[in-house]
């Protein structure tokens, strides 16, 4: 019995690991939409600007939509705040095809990104 709740214990471990990465590569994945979004725009390419600005949308769409609101308090609505900033923006920059705006939401999304790795990476620097 000890040893069900042991391997239970180890695999919830693994799993939130899991959850972890995943969003780190998330936000990764994102910040190279944008900047595949921003560099379409520049060459004149808007097809390849719709695809990436739209496939950065849907990230951004996901992670507003996955915040916990009971759990994460102010941190939840302050970073919904900054999705919807972000959303919004991206809208206008399809609308005006606006590198600046892209530039914008490239600013805020790896500022989140950035501080996301750093929570992330600081016990495993503190543990090592």
């Amino acid at each position: 019995m000890h040893v069900d709740y042991a391997r239970e214990y180890a695999k919830a471990q693994v799993t939130s690991v899991d959850r972890t990465r995943l969003l780190l590569l998330i936000f990764d994945g994102g910040l190279a939409f944008l900047q595949r979004a921003r560099e379409a725009l520049v060459a004149g390419d808007l097809a390849g600007f719709g695809q990436n600005l739209n496939r950065a949308q849907a990230i951004i769409a996901e992670l507003l939509g996955t915040l916990d609101y009971e759990a994460g308090g102010t941190i939840a609505r302050d970073l919904a705040r900054l999705y919807d900033f972000m959303l919004a923006h991206l809208t206008e920059a399809n609308a005006r095809q606006s590198v600046r705006h892209v530039d914008e939401v490239i600013g805020v999304f790896s500022t989140i990104a950035g501080a996301y790795k750093e929570i992330i990476e600081r016990p495993a620097r503190a543990a090592g």
